[in-house]
């Protein structure tokens, strides 16, 4: 059976990274899906997307494109996957560090987890972005991190 001490400390790591993630969408919201249907190219282009022709219908009155929102969609969202990722890399580096240092068992160990949380969150959200050369180098850095705290903080 867990003890309150794991309780505790299962806790503290989910909310800690919940509590980082969510203040990150508060500080730089991601960007709302677009919902609205454009059926002619003069309402796509107003609201700031781009009409992609298609091949001539059998029938002359019907529009011959479609409304591209995705496009620019997708542009908002990777600026704001790269927000997150930056963010949570170094939010959950100093939660780590603080989970480290601190003295009280439950609640260092919640924190510690809650920094591994975190990164893993921020990678996740800006993985799929990310260039090889980014991700070996980042994670090279946060193995040599953990190596040198394991190896001087926990002995």
């Amino acid at each position: 059976m867990f003890s309150k001490k794991t309780i505790l400390s299962i806790a503290i790591a989910l909310i800690l990274a919940l509590f980082i993630g969510y203040g990150i969408e508060v500080f730089d919201a991601a960007p709302d899906q677009p919902r609205d249907a454009f059926f002619t190219q003069e309402e796509c282009e107003q609201a700031g997307f781009s009409w992609q022709e298609t091949p001539k219908r059998a029938v002359e009155d019907l529009e011959t494109g479609y409304c591209d929102t995705y496009e620019k969609y997708s542009q908002e969202a990777a600026k704001h996957n790269k927000v997150v990722f930056i963010v949570s890399i170094i939010a959950g580096l100093i939660a780590i560090i603080l989970g480290i240092v601190l003295k009280m068992d439950a609640v260092s160990t919640g924190i510690l987890a809650g920094g591994v949380l975190i990164i893993l969150y921020g990678t996740i959200r800006y993985w799929q972005l990310a260039s090889n050369i980014l991700k070996f180098i980042l994670l090279g850095i946060a193995l040599a991190v953990l190596l040198w705290l394991g190896y001087k903080k926990l002995k």
